[in-house]
């Protein structure tokens, strides 16, 4: 009976430290949010900027390559041994600053920062969603474990007491 309190005891002590577990990595998730969510802004508005600057037919759809042209991506996400997202970049593609030529608006290269840094807050986002997921998991697991435990418990208790 000794035995299953302290097992009891020491499985409330894991569950604590999980649930303390999953409120860090929502909090983190929250906090890259709302990073992403000023990386987008940032995107966009200095994205704006440099079409009126340059005009709007300088920077639009029309530098882009089209479907028939091989176009190698300069970054790329892949899953580490560890089966985390990581980015890889390809040092070999060309920027694609220059499809919009040799003297870009410095707020064209601001937008293209604000973006890779999107890419980057969405990676760890999803990271650190996967981390609590798992750690939800293995909440739910000794928390299945934790009832049988209290009932076994209750259970030597009443045996007990009955004697």
């Amino acid at each position: 009976m000794e035995e299953n309190n302290s097992k009891l005891e020491e499985l409330c002590d894991t569950l604590d430290d999980l649930t303390l577990t999953q409120v860090d990595y929502l909090d983190e998730t929250l906090s890259l949010m709302s990073k992403l969510e000023n990386y987008l802004t940032s995107g966009f508005i200095d994205l704006a900027k440099s079409r009126y600057i340059s005009g709007e037919r300088s920077i639009s759809l029309l530098q882009i390559p089209g479907e028939e042209s091989e176009v190698e991506p300069a970054t790329t996400v892949v899953r580490d041994s560890d089966n985390k997202l990581v980015i890889s970049r390809n040092k070999e593609a060309s920027d694609p600053l220059k499809w919009f030529g040799v003297l870009v608006p410095s707020s064209l290269r601001q937008s293209q920062n604000a973006f890779q840094q999107v890419l980057e807050t969405a990676v760890e986002i999803l990271n650190a969603r996967n981390e609590w997921l798992n750690a939800l998991e293995e909440t739910k697991k000794l928390s299945t474990e934790n009832d049988w435990l209290n009932a076994l418990v209750e259970t030597n208790k009443l045996s007990t007491e009955n004697n």
